[in-house]
């Protein structure tokens, strides 16, 4: 099967960068036929649904999100199908916020499967780099990403 692993966030928003972090980490140490790897730092809501109208394969989107999770924790859920809520008003780093990116790449075409690897930040202070507790979560979420992508792929 193929898939585009995507890492989302900022490099300059402390833990908000976890979604680049983890995705550029796993390019660099799994090469496999079938997978494409891309981070779309600092991408908006109309970047975003453009890009992934590029796609031609599922995709799986590493990014920090707000869930209501212990800071550190993640959560894989689907990016269709009612998962994400479309709001008029939205607080996110990247603008619209996902959903509606989503449902803007949906209705610009795209239909793959997207599914959502999102983490629950510990700091998103104005900072370069990762805070520290989010920096000793690393090795594991890197592990249940790794673990996604292999289920996925399967």
């Amino acid at each position: 099967m193929q898939l585009s692993v995507i890492g989302l966030g900022s490099q300059s928003a402390g833990d908000d960068a976890i979604g680049l972090r983890l995705v550029e980490s796993l390019a660099r140490r799994r090469a496999r036929a079938g997978l494409s790897f891309h981070l779309w730092s600092d991408a908006d809501a109309l970047t975003l649904a453009h890009d992934l109208t590029e796609l031609s394969t599922p995709a799986l989107i590493a990014d920090c999100a707000d869930m209501g999770l212990e800071p550190g924790d993640h959560r894989c859920f689907d990016g269709r199908g009612g998962a994400l809520t479309v709001r008029s008003v939205s607080v996110s780093t990247h603008g619209l916020g996902m959903a509606e990116a989503l449902a803007l790449a949906e209705d610009l075409g795209f239909d793959q499967r997207v599914t959502i690897f999102g983490v629950q930040p510990f700091d998103l202070s104005p900072a370069a780099g990762l805070s520290p507790s989010m920096e000793a979560r690393l090795p594991g979420l890197l592990e249940a990403l790794d673990a996604k992508i292999t289920e996925m792929i399967a």
